[in-house]
């Protein structure tokens, strides 16, 4: 063996025995999916439409960065969130088995928005008339209708607590962004002297009247709330006012109990599966199995590694992934040991073949590896262009699929180009010495 094929197979051997450590370090979890370690799903439909077609993508992503933002803050880790065009959204949450508590904490995340009345504005009784520049001044309403505007949440920077140096009284200032602060002035110009109703998750909270034409993008909500009240209201508001509002559709709650049992049956039909194959490789391709399980063990143990360090979520969709992987895995060396069999039948006839059988050996693993690479690349290279699609065009519980297959599939084929090949180099003398073993 060359030292070039040493270097590789000691560079080999520490990545397989690093791999090892990696994959099956107790204090590494792997992270299991809902479908196995139990947790619940929510899904939504966003109301867009309000919202012009150009910006309905960003909308979305402000919602779904706006809801994992509010439940990891509430201690609620590995929340994953995904969307549709048609503004399906998709929560699924992890270690919360009520599916009350998790609409509780996405409820938790407030809709704002600012209304205009319809009706006279004689029925609104103001509560306050000396107000300072840029406040909006809470009211008590009796039968007055608002109606929505496109002033919303989407538009909030920011919300704080701060205390009217007047009365001393908690109040919560808000700061627009730009656009929001330019719609916020065109109400407050068109509605001087009558009220803006803000709304919260659908219910008003404060039917201010505009005092002044508001050119900055501040504004203050002034209700005699509590300090305790205010802080939560500014607290609710940075932590996400959902651009859009957002109506049930269905809830699913998935018991451990039960994931724990299909985990298990996975992981039994997987080992089954590989005992089985390892089993063919070893009766038909006798020493060069031997060669084949080795690599086929490698495999395993470098994938199960990746999916640590990667933080791939092992769902049962996941799982069936990589045990379909392995059938491309220990495809890619038949290719291989096939070509390189044929080679050998092909200078068999060469006048003292059998004396020189060491040396041609060498040669037909490189010839062999040489022809078999080009098919083995293209099959690997289309199976991983359609777990591409499949990762970029379906919900999460397929991506699992997607994402295993697609990086098992990668990683056979550069297993089975270096690792086979440079074994097989290593072992050539046993070939040498009886032909039937390989």
């Amino acid at each position: 063996m060359v030292k070039k094929d040493k270097i590789w197979l000691f560079t080999l051997l520490v990545i397989g025995i690093a791999a090892a450590g990696i994959a099956f370090y107790p204090k590494f979890p792997y992270k299991l999916g809902l479908d196995v370690s139990g947790g619940t799903v929510l899904t939504y439909q966003a109301d867009l439409s309000k919202i012009l077609k150009q910006e309905k993508t960003n909308t979305l992503e402000g919602v779904k960065d706006l809801i994992e933002r509010r439940i990891n803050v509430l201690g609620v880790s590995e929340v994953n969130v995904s969307y549709t065009d048609s503004g399906r959204v998709v929560i699924e949450i992890p270690n919360i088995k009520d599916p009350e508590e998790a609409k509780r904490i996405i409820g938790e995340t407030p809709m704002l928005e600012f209304r205009i009345p319809v009706a006279t504005t004689a029925a609104i009784s103001v509560a306050s008339t000396t107000a300072t520049t840029g406040t909006i001044v809470a009211t008590s309403q009796d039968g007055v209708e608002f109606v929505p505007t496109d002033l919303t949440g989407r538009y909030l920077q920011s919300a704080q607590v701060q205390f009217n140096q007047n009365t001393i009284e908690p109040i919560v200032s808000l700061q627009f962004d730009k656009e929001g602060g330019a719609l916020f002035k065109q109400l407050t110009e068109k509605y001087l002297g009558q009220p803006i109703a803000i709304y919260l998750d659908g219910g008003i909270i404060s039917a201010p009247t505009v005092q002044d034409v508001i050119t900055d993008g501040k504004a203050q909500i002034t209700g005699r709330f509590t300090v305790q009240e205010a802080q939560l209201l500014a607290q609710r508001l940075n932590q996400g006012a959902l651009p859009v509002p957002l109506t049930s559709v269905s809830e699913t709650v998935i018991n451990p109990v039960l994931g724990d049992q299909f985990l298990a049956v996975a992981i039994k039909g997987g080992l089954y599966g590989a005992l089985l194959v390892a089993l063919f490789m070893l009766l038909y391709y006798r020493g060069l199995g031997v060669i084949a399980n080795i690599a086929l063990l490698f495999y395993v143990v470098l994938n199960l590694a990746l999916f640590k360090i990667l933080g791939v979520v092992l769902s049962l969709s996941a799982i069936a992934g990589l045990i379909l992987s392995v059938g491309i895995a220990v495809d890619a060396n038949i290719l291989v040991f096939e070509r390189t069999r044929e080679e050998l039948k092909r200078t068999a006839s060469v006048k003292g073949g059998n004396e020189r059988r060491g040396a041609r050996v060498s040669d037909a693993v490189d010839i062999g590896f040489a022809r078999a690479w080009t098919s083995i690349r293209d099959s690997n290279v289309s199976s991983m262009l359609s777990s591409a699609i499949i990762y970029l065009s379906t919900t999460s519980f397929v991506k699992g699929f997607a994402l295993t297959f697609g990086v098992g599939v990668l990683t056979s084929m550069l297993t089975a180009y270096f690792l086979s090949r440079i074994l097989i180099k290593q072992v050539e003398h046993i070939f040498h010495s009886w032909p039937r073993f390989m």
